[in-house]
């Protein structure tokens, strides 16, 4: 019966003691997958854009939007750099090239119309 009391007691005191470095992980884990996500698509980047959501980032609105397309005064790495300092994209994101692409598609197709 003692040994049955320690081995219980001892059993109870090892879950005790491992769960909050479990828990400490599991929310360690989740902080850092949460930071790699891309909050906003590239459509979305260059609408905000035109619509002037970055003006005091010093990105112009509609026609001068426009304007600085045409006259290569803001590319798609320039949107993406304002999108990291707005907190709308992951620092990762400048390094994605494919999303470049398609913010760079996304320009294109809105100089031509």
């Amino acid at each position: 019966m003692k040994r049955l009391l320690i081995t219980a007691i001892s059993i109870i005191a090892a879950i005790g003691a491992t769960t909050p470095a479990l828990a400490q992980k599991i929310i360690t884990t989740n902080t850092r997958m949460a930071r790699e996500v891309v909050e906003i698509s590239p459509y979305d980047l260059v609408t905000a854009g035109y619509q002037g959501r970055f003006k005091e980032r010093g990105v112009p609105s509609a026609g001068r939007f426009i304007t600085a397309i045409r006259t290569n005064n803001i590319t798609a790495e320039d949107l993406v750099k304002v999108g990291i300092a707005d907190r709308r994209l992951s620092e990762d994101t400048l390094n994605d090239e494919s999303y470049i692409r398609q913010v760079d598609s996304v320009l294109d197709s809105l100089d031509k119309n």
